[in-house]
């Protein structure tokens, strides 16, 4: 199957009238002191809007910040707000980091040689790290650089995007293409079942260089919910919707085993936090509680109840 002509639309302009090559889209929340680290990292001259989930930003803060384009509404879900915060930009590609994660001195020109290297790209994947509440490194990924056709680049993210937010840039076109990001999902998923269809239909960009840092909070929401029936239900959801995505518009062959490989990951997770915080009875409830993956290999079940009955590792 082709891939997009997501750049149809900046192509049919004067020069003048082109937008910018790159956006950022910036969801926020209340946290101004993070955000104005966020905002502050970014050392470029790109469009940036800011959409204020709630309008609680300072008018004192908007005022440090000119350049901005801050969008102010009522409180919604987190999905709605991304997507409000993206369909406000004006420009051929988008990458959305959150209000809490931090850039690097060479992120953006990086990013920027990269898009203009390769313009025949729909999506692209650079290298992050994982940052604590005190800015420390606590892990990176680096993809090996490939620019590959739909659908292989999906192949390479099948069980998930490994890549994060800031570090994750997408055409606009293929943005409105897809309709966003579905806001459906309310815990989990959301992202990585709009990144999956992208390279479903899209060429993919993999660029092995770190541009971001993401920030991980040790009592954030994913550890509260990543037990939950809530989770394993949206796992689901996401699965079988990308399934039949696959099916409707590419002739990715997605398979059941597929789906059961990454729904065993997700309850391998969910049983990890729980026996981390003590609650080894709750791990139990929890395999117990959820659909069991049968269609999942072998070695990947005996992990799951490796991981169940085995000593946690202090």
């Amino acid at each position: 199957m082709s891939p997009p002509n997501t750049a149809t639309d900046s192509q049919s302009r004067s020069p003048l009238q082109r937008p910018a090559l790159l956006g950022i889209a910036i969801p926020a929340y209340k946290r101004e002191s993070l955000l104005a680290r966020l905002l502050d990292s970014i050392n470029t001259e790109l469009p940036i809007v800011v959409s204020d989930n709630g309008g609680y930003l300072s008018d004192t803060f908007k005022a440090r910040y000119p350049a901005v384009k801050f969008l102010s509404g009522p409180e919604v879900t987190v999905l709605k707000n991304w997507n409000r915060a993206a369909s406000s930009l004006d420009s051929e590609w988008i990458v959305m980091p959150g209000d809490d994660d931090l850039y690097y001195p060479d992120s953006f020109a990086t990013m920027l040689e990269h898009l203009q290297a390769h313009p025949e790209a729909d999506i692209a994947f650079f290298g992050h790290n994982i940052i604590d509440e005190q800015d420390k490194v606590t892990s990176s990924w680096q993809p090996s650089g490939a620019l590959l056709g739909a659908p292989a680049g999906f192949e390479q993210i099948r069980l998930g995007a490994p890549a994060r937010p800031p570090s994750i840039a997408f055409r606009s076109a293929l943005f409105r293409k897809l309709g966003g990001f579905n806001e459906t999902f309310a815990v989990t998923a959301g992202d990585n079942h709009f990144y999956q269809r992208a390279s479903l239909i899209g060429n993919t960009l993999f660029v092995p260089t770190i541009v971001s840092g993401y920030r991980v909070w040790n009592s954030g929401s994913t550890m509260s919910t990543i037990a939950s029936r809530a989770w394993m239900q949206e796992i689901d959801f996401w699965c079988s919707n990308v399934q039949e995505f696959a099916l409707n518009h590419s002739n990715y062959q997605y398979r059941n085993s597929l789906r059961d490989e990454i729904y065993t990951a997700n309850l391998r997770a969910g049983i990890g936090a729980l026996k981390s915080r003590g609650q080894y009875l709750g791990a139990w409830r929890h395999l117990l509680t959820n659909r069991y993956p049968y269609k999942a290999s072998l070695l990947s079940q005996a992990k799951l109840l490796a991981h169940l009955l085995l000593p946690r590792r202090k």
